[in-house]
């Protein structure tokens, strides 16, 4: 928070009393437990009270919805004051599940589309993150209704699009 950013993803959030744990430390006192340090998002002290009245407002927090204890616990989660939205973490989550990385299950299917009524229910954004670069995948999750999107990462992207090349040139 320090160096400027303006929010934070919390990873494995499983309970309301780490949401509260999560969103308290991104704030200072009285507010929250965040310690006060003057570094680049505070102008190294130059912009100290100009910072400090943006904090009041709160950066924003984004947990991570990626453990069974996380689904039990979920309306407790998202109804957290400082919550600003829900992401769901497929790998994580479906190993906690028993089903590593099997996101075409039927039981995980229901487990992410229940994450997303939660959401829509409390209308806190919810977004998934679709690691595996899926043109069809990312169509059906803003079809469904995610609000945010991680769309893959950059060593499958380059994995997958060499791959294909190469299909091409055999």
């Amino acid at each position: 928070m320090d160096a400027g950013a303006h929010g934070i993803v919390v990873p494995m959030i499983k309970s309301k009393e780490e949401a509260e744990y999560a969103v308290s430390s991104t704030r200072y006192a009285p507010k929250g437990i965040r310690g006060v340090g003057l570094g680049r998002a505070q102008g190294y002290g130059a912009k100290f009270k100009e910072y400090l009245k943006w904090q009041d407002e709160g950066p924003i927090v984004i947990v991570q919805i990626e453990h069974i204890d996380a689904i039990e616990n979920l309306e407790d989660i998202a109804s957290v004051s400082g919550v600003d939205g829900l992401i769901i973490g497929p790998y994580d989550l479906s190993c906690s599940m028993g089903i590593p990385g099997q996101f075409d299950n039927a039981q995980f299917i229901a487990t992410i589309d229940h994450v997303l009524k939660i959401g829509a229910k409390l209308a806190i954004p919810t977004g998934i993150h679709i690691v595996e670069p899926d043109i069809g995948l990312l169509k059906k999750s803003i079809d469904d209704g995610y609000n945010f999107i991680a769309y893959s990462v950059d060593f499958r992207m380059l994995d997958f699009s060499s791959r294909n090349a190469i299909k091409l040139i055999k």
